[in-house]
Parts: C-alpha cells; structure tokens; sequence
C-alpha cells in the first residue's frame, strides 16, 4: 500500500537515522502477522480493505473486500462485531469480544474493534486453547493492591517491574523514566536470572522518536510478537492521490524496520511496552522484552493496559505528594525568613542579611538576588559580569516562569572558565516589571553516565544509510561542564517560593512605582492566585460531581444533589466574604433550613443557641454537613411530612469546643441506612477528618440525631450579637417577587455554560426575550439594535470590564446589575460603587431578589 508523503517525508520502512523522526509510522500498510485485519465503511457495512492472511487466517470461504460485513464473516459474527464496535467509547478504547467462533471456522477469536476518521477496525487474533477472558484481569486486579502501599516512586516501580513480570511472563521488565531532555533511564528491572542488566543505564532521546512518543501517549500498550515477522500488506492498496489508512489505534499495526533492526541488535525477540501517563504527558513506558517469539493474548493485553492506567494513577499521585510536601517546608521556611524584613527597609537591603537563610531552601552551591539590578550573592555564584548576560538571557527565555539548566555555558559559553565552581543554575523570577530573580547555584559534578551503548549512530552493511546501534553493552560516559540535575522537588519550591516571594516585592516596590505598572502587576498576581483557588474550587467541584453520583440512577435527582451542595458551599463562602474570614452559625442554620420550608415562625424548626462565630474552614464545613442533613429529613425524615419538626441546639463547651446538636421529631419512623452514601459520608467525615473534631449520628425510630463537635481553635470572638444579626425568615420576608414578563433583558457574560445557566433563571421569571453578549463590544451592538428594558453585566469580560456597557446603559436610563464572584464593590470604577450587585453562581432566589430590588428603585418603591 503506498502512502500519500510530503517531500522530506520518507515512505515507511524506507526511514534511516537521519529521518526516521519523520517515518509516517501510523499509515504503515501492513500489519504484523499474529492477526489479521478487516476495515469496513460503518455507513454501507462494506468491506473496503483487509490483510493478506485474513481468508486463512479467519477461514472464510472468499476475500472479504467488496463483500458486506454480514457476509464476510457470518450473520451472528456481523451482529456480535457490531454490539462489540458500539461498545468502543473512542478509538483509544477499543470495544473487545472475546473467543468468538466465525462462520466456516472451528477457531475462537478475541477480537478488538474502534472507529477511526469515518473506518471501522477489525483486528482478530486467534484465542488461547484455555482461554480465560477474565483470569488476566482477576490476576491485575489482586497485582494492583500490591501497589497501593508504596510510599515512593522507586519502590512502586521496583514493584511493578517484579508483578509485570508475573503477570504476562517476559523475560525482561524494565520502568523506563523520559528525563527533562528527553533520554530516558531505565530506574527498575526484574528479568531473567542469566541476562545481563540495563539497570540505572541511559537511552539517548533519539531511540524513541517524536511521532512514536505521540503514538505511546495514544495507545496504553504496543505488541511485538516476532521482530522478524513478515508484514502482511492490507489490500487494496491506496492510490497515491487517496488518503492511506491511518492505523494509528490499530494493535496490529506494522512496527518501523528501523524499530526491529534496533531491537534485533539488543537481541530482543518480541517486546511489549506499556505507556505510563501522568498529566496528560508521556513519564515513562513499562518495557517488556522476551528473547523468542512471543504473542501475548487480548485478555492480558487488556489486564496490562489496566496495570499501566493503575501505575501511572500511582505515580501522579506520589510526585504530588512528594512536591506538596517540600512545597509546604518551603513556604514555612518563608514565613520565619520574611517575618523578620523591616517593612521600612529596600527590599534588597532587608534581604540581603536573609540570603544565607534563602539559600537553605533549595540544595545549592550558591545562592544569589538580582533585584533592580543589583548584586546580594553567598556562596559559589557567577561573577557580576556574567551575572549581566545571564540577566538577558532569563529575560528572553524565562518568560516570567521558573527556568533551570544544569549547563551554563550552553548558554553563555564565556563561563566555561567559572564552571567548576558553577555550572547549573535554578532562576525563579521574583517580580514581573522590572525582571528581578532568585538565583540558585550548583557546581560542576564530575560523574560518570551509564549507556546503554555507545549513544552514536553507525553506518550499516549496506553502506551510508545510518542504523541503530549495534552493542547495548555498557558504555559509560564522563560528564563535565555540567552540576547535578534540577529534581521535580527542587522545581516545586521554586514555584512555592515564586508564588510567596511575588507578594513580597509587590509589598516593597509599590511605594515607588508609577501608578499603571503597580496596577498591572497587582492583576497579574491575583491572576495567579485566582487561578491557584480556582483550580481547588474546581477539584472539590469535581470531587462532589463525581461523588455525588454514588446510588443514584435518577439524572433529576443527581441534579439536585449536586446543585445544593455547590449552593450550600457558594453560601458559606458568601457569608466569609461578607463577614471578614467567617461566619455565624445562626444565619448558616436557618439558611439552610429556610431552602427546604422550614421556617421557625410556622413551628417547623427550633434554633436555640448563643451567637457563635467559625472560621472560613470550619464554617464552610458545618456548610456542607447541615445541607446534606437538611436534605436527609426533607426526603425521609422530619421535614418530609406536614407535621415533623427540627430542633437544634447549640453552645460552647467548657474547654472552648463549639458543639451543635441535631434532632428530628414528627416525621415518619426511622430506618438505618444500609449502606453509606456519598451524602452520609460527608456527614461522619467532614468535621472529623477535615477539622479533627468529632461526629456521633443515630436513628431512632422517632427520628434521627446528631451531634458535633468542632474545636476551639476554629470559634473566632463575637463582633456581633445574635441580636444584632439579621435571620434568614426575616431577610426573605421582605423580598418581592421579580416579574420580567414581557422584557428584553441584556445579559453581558463571557462564561457559555454560566450564560445559559443565567438565560434558563430569566425566562423562568418571565422574560420575553434574553440577549446574551460575551464582549462589550457585543453588549453595544446588541443596545444599539434594540434597547433592553433591563441588564445584568458580569463585571470582568477577560482581559476587559464591562465598565462601557454600564455607562451607555446609565445613560440611556435602563436598569442594570452587575454579576461577579468578588467582593460587593471590588473592581468597579467609583461612579458605579452603588449599582446593585449579585454574587456568582446564579442562585434563583438571590438572581430574583436582586432584581426585584432593581426593578423597585427603577419604578421609585
């Protein structure tokens, strides 16, 4: 099959060294011959192409192509093919059908299938005479919680190669880590007693090339069965002006020969790799090698693929782990260092009898401030002068993030005479105008590598075409010019360190600074910090959506769950805000209460208890814990029926603990719950896990209780007394129902999904028409075309506000809110400090009494 090339594009398996990172090894041709392949067209059913070795292979009476699926192989095997193909989610997922006899054949078939750019794949492979499609995964699944114990990354993978190995039976299993420059070091083995080791040794990065890394991140795992076998071509074979077969989710597909002739070398028979993912990029691979012949079958190959998710699962989590951890000893070193700077001192004065301390921080040779171009340095540093070029360079290359390189002269080659004493450095920009920089210094370490093979390319037999190496004995190589390389650690308090010592020099610099540049960096830093909550935000978000499925097989149901439990939180969050760093406990009770018609003057609800306030933490705590309780009695409890009634009390302990009581009477009798959900685990675990304190649940048959305790280290003093605050009953009392019917409503957000949850609450309360404008620019055309009876303007649009849209508005006497999830006035200009404000996410009830409010002062009531 030819294949449609560009003109530096080599054809496949006509790729040397000099251009096998550009081999098209997705659109091989040809399949390897431990399988056999069909490709039909969805649509029509027809089979377009299959391999040479199918109508043996699979024992069908004629070549397939041009036949229907339904009569190539069979009616029950087309009927089975195609429940298999619906069950493939995406091509990386293939659909699988195990032991499956075609029509005209006594053989058994695994079989794995996937749709791919308007082509359905069939890829056969003849069954083990014992076959046991679910014994491989049996066994992953008991290797797997082997894993769960291992504290570090060397032991997990020490662990994995030992369990692979046990598991599908090669003769070599190696952890093979991609390092920063793309080599790779193969950090744990378990092999065959009489081979030689690979352990702790290098691979040069061009051993696995560009295209191929893109296709391990595509596929978890890639067979070799013979590095020898002959290719079975798939017909027909392709025009040159008709795009090839693109077989990059193909298991079958053909491997480079440039590939096998490296393994050959290695005296590999077969292999298998197995990638290992962690963020979304390519760590490392398991990499299997067997010294003969070896086909491993579809249930292992399943079994396999769900060993790599697992590991590559249990490398993410330890890497984040182990750089919490020395991210968080960074931060608490900061504290004591920047306690101490006299807050009317230059920065760089106050700092510089810290550096000592700063260079503590990072393991290092040296340590060094460039701040507004001046020199603090302790230890082995670059000189002045170098430090000047080096200053440039950071300037073009960082780019305001963390950069490090274990050889310096790759970029100021003048060092070369300073690099025994430094050669590696770690820059940490400090400040975003002008470039200021913490800079940490490694000398030279002179080391030797360990190869695995001369790392060079060879000429071959058959002349100047370049071919993989020959020998994979150890070679090893002397380093110099170069420090120790810059662990995942030592770049995680970098980034610690970046984020503290930012606010720092903002602190020390905006006294002096004109009043645009200090504007700037002050958005700039809270971008930062936003964008640091906002990621916790979204992953306790992601944490309740995907937990808040648990038991639930009703969408609706699941719905509300989810949405009153993000409610619950917004509303805690809300009162911190307003409260400075918490809230009262009375108000966040009868809130909560108030959401599911209880009400204390109807005799629903008991609240008795002094005025206490929490802090943020435990507050949006007890948050959660009273929604889902609230929720509990309103569907099975207390609050289901006419009659049943809520009591809770609260007070504080002796010895300063806060402790809250929860009771329900008049409802219908109790039953135990027989197994725990996800709302009742937020219930037990909350506070005791997130707050050290302690929580009792029972259920009477008269109604259920609870009790709760929350240490006094989270009570804060009373500002206000319970008098003093405002209920819940009293505050909704006096809402007025908003009416839109009838109005065009100009809704300004640049979020689609927070859109058209704003759109749905608007019609709902009447509107005729809602005009939704994701820019100011837009918001005019939209105003310039019909004038909106009324508005509501999130405040930040991107990069721009809707500061525009709010004064052509004002000045044409329309009626406009604005929306943000900030504080009631922050971010807006003086002139508009009194225009009405409702806070982010869109609450039905606070979106309605906003604009009631709104339509009220519009109308003079």
């Amino acid at each position: 099959m030819s294949a449609k090339n560009s003109s530096n594009e080599p054809a496949f398996g006509n790729a040397d060294l000099t251009n096998c990172d550009r081999e098209p090894i997705h659109i091989p041709g040809s399949i390897q011959p431990h399988g056999a392949m069909l490709v039909y067209d969805p649509a029509t059913q027809i089979v377009t192409h299959a391999s040479a070795n199918a109508v043996e292979m699979l024992g069908i009476e004629s070549a397939p192509v041009g036949q229907t699926l339904h009569d190539a192989i069979g009616a029950d095997a087309a009927h089975a093919v195609r429940n298999t193909v619906a069950k493939s989610v995406a091509p990386a997922a293939p659909g699988l059908l195990f032991g499956h006899r075609l029509a005209g054949s006594d053989k058994r078939f695994d079989v794995a299938a996937h749709t791919y750019l308007g082509r359905t794949f069939l890829e056969f492979q003849e069954s083990a005479e014992d076959a046991d499609a679910y014994g491989p995964l049996e066994l992953t699944r008991a290797l797997v919680r082997r894993l769960a114990d291992e504290k570090s990354v060397p032991r997990l993978a020490v662990q994995a190669a030992r369990m692979v190995q046990l598991m599908i039976g090669y003769d070599r299993v190696m952890i093979y880590k991609l390092l920063h420059n793309g080599a790779g070091r193969v950090i744990a083995e378990h092999k065959r007693a009489d081979l030689g080791s690979f352990l702790n040794q290098h691979f040069p990065a061009s051993d696995i090339p560009v295209q191929a890394r893109e296709l391990y991140k595509r596929n978890w795992i890639r067979m070799i069965s013979d590095v020898r076998y002959a290719p079975q071509p798939v017909l027909p074979a392709i025009p040159q002006s008709e795009q090839p077969l693109d077989m990059s989710y193909a298991q079958l597909r053909s491997v480079s020969p440039v590939h096998c002739e490296y393994l050959q070398n290695m005296g590999v028979h077969a292999s298998m790799s197995i990638s290992i993912m962690v963020e979304g990029e390519l760590w490392g691979l398991i990499a299997c090698h067997h010294y003969s012949p070896k086909a491993v079958t579809l249930p292992h190959r399943v079994g396999a693929e769900l060993f790599g998710q697992y590991f590559s699962l249990q490398v993410e989590t330890l890497e984040r782990r182990e750089r919490f951890d020395v991210a968080s000893k960074a931060r608490t070193r900061l504290d004591r260092i920047v306690a101490e700077l006299p807050p009317e001192e230059e920065l760089h004065e106050s700092l510089s009898s810290r550096i000592r301390d700063i260079a503590q921080l990072v393991p290092c040779d040296g340590a060094a401030l460039w701040i507004n171009r001046a020199w603090i340095a302790t230890g082995a540093v670059l000189n002045e002068e170098t430090i000047k070029q080096m200053a440039a360079v950071l300037d073009r290359e960082a780019q305001g993030e963390v950069w490090y390189t274990n050889q310096i002269t790759k970029f100021i080659p003048e060092a070369v005479d300073q690099v025994e004493q430094v050669a590696g450095m770690l820059a940490v920009p400090i400040s975003h105008s002008p470039r200021d920089y913490l800079l940490f210094f490694r000398s030279e370490e002179s080391r030797f590598m360990d190869w695995g093979g001369e790392p060079v390319k060879q000429v071959g037999p058959l002349g100047d075409r370049l071919t993989p190496r020959k020998s994979f004995d150890l070679w090893r190589e002397e380093v110099r010019g170069q420090s120790t390389p810059w662990t995942e650690a030592d770049l995680a308090i970098a980034d610690a360190v970046q984020n503290y010592l930012r606010d720092v020099v903002l602190r020390h610099t905006e006294a002096t600074a004109e009043e645009k540049k200090r504007t700037e960096v002050r958005r700039k830093l809270i971008n930062e910090e936003l964008n640091h909550r906002v990621k916790n935000i979204l992953a306790l978000t992601k944490s309740i959506v995907e937990q808040s499925r648990a038991g639930v097989t009703d969408v609706k149901a699941y719905a509300e769950a989810v949405s009153g439990r993000l409610q619950a939180l917004a509303f805690a969050h809300d009162q911190i805000s307003r409260e400075r760093g918490g809230g009262d406990v009375r108000l966040l009770l009868e809130s909560e209460l108030a959401a599911y018609g209880g009400s204390t003057g109807q005799g629903r609800m008991e609240l008795e208890g002094a005025a206490v306030r929490l802090d943020s933490r435990a507050y949006s705590s007890l948050a959660l814990v009273t929604h889902e309780l609230a929720t509990n009695a309103a569907k099975y409890g207390a609050l289901s029926n006419g009659s049943g009634v809520v009591t809770l009390r609260w007070s504080i302990l002796p010895n300063g603990d806060f402790e809250l009581s929860w009771r329900e009477s008049g409802g219908p009798p109790v039953v135990a719950p027989t197994n725990s959900g996800f709302g009742s685990t937020l219930i037990g675990r909350v506070i005791p896990f997130d707050l050290g304190g302690k929580a009792e649940i029972d259920y009477p048959p008269e109604g259920a209780t609870a009790r709760f305790v929350i240490p006094a280290r989270y009570v804060l003093p009373i500002e206000k007394t319970g008098a003093d605050m405002p209920s819940v009953k009293a505050a909704m009392d006096g809402v007025a129902r908003a009416s839109l019917a009838g109005m065009r409503v100009l809704l300004v957000e640049d979020q689609v999904l927070i859109a058209l949850d704003a759109e749905s609450n608007l019609r709902q309360l009447g509107a005729a028409q809602v005009v939704i404008a994701p820019t100011a620019e837009h918001a005019m055309k939209a105003i310039n075309q019909a004038r909106p009876d009324l508005a509501v303007l999130d405040v930040n649009l991107g990069d721009h506000t809707s500061t525009p849209v709010a004064e052509a508005l004002r000045n044409l006497g329309v009626p406009f809110m604005f929306a943000t999830g900030y504080g009631d006035t922050v971010m807006l200009p003086d002139s508009m400090r009194t225009v009405p404000i409702v806070r982010k996410p869109y609450a039905g009830s606070a979106l309605e009494e906003a604009l009631a409010n709104l339509l009220r002062s519009r109308d003079g009531k």
